[in-house]
């Protein structure tokens, strides 16, 4: 009974928040790269930027905010995720094979209303909000900052 009335807040919360959740994830991945880009711009001796200390330490600063707020997200929903499905898989496992047909029938019911109700946040089709999409957008980031650098290199020589 209180599981169903949670997944219905959760629908609801999903419903209103949604896409201002993957709007934030969106943009703080996106700036959480071009403040990298930034940075190694201008501690590549590349004089596009005039900054002052100040402005390096903000940005530096900035760094971890950005990171922690797409990490809390993904940590969150992956948890709620994995708590749902942990429901499920305690209800299959559960000794529900030797009860009589009214139970057996009732925790198959539970779990195929359990499965096909639960909307998991998703940034695509494919690709769910959890701490796996949080470890590839730092690996993109990784990637994009490492490229950047190889070219910065390949033009000082």
């Amino acid at each position: 009974m209180y599981h169903q009335d949670i997944l219905k807040k959760y629908e609801v919360f999903l419903g209103i928040f949604e896409k201002a959740i993957l709007i934030q994830v969106f943009v703080s991945s996106l700036s959480l790269v071009l403040l990298w880009v930034i940075l190694i711009t201008i501690f590549s001796s590349v004089d596009r930027f005039e900054t002052t200390e100040q402005t390096i330490i903000r940005m530096l600063s900035l760094i971890p905010a950005f990171s922690f707020q797409i990490f809390m997200v993904c940590y969150l929903f992956g948890n709620l995720h994995n708590q749902n499905d942990s429901i499920v898989f305690s209800l299959y496992s559960s000794n529900w094979i030797e009860m009589d047909m009214k139970c057996k029938k009732l925790i198959l019911l539970i779990m195929r209303v359990n499965n096909a109700n639960f909307k998991k946040l998703k940034f695509t089709t494919l690709k769910i909000i959890n701490l796996e999409f949080f470890f590839k957008t730092i690996s993109n980031c990784y990637s994009i900052i490492s490229v950047l650098v190889n070219q910065i290199k390949n033009k000082g020589l």
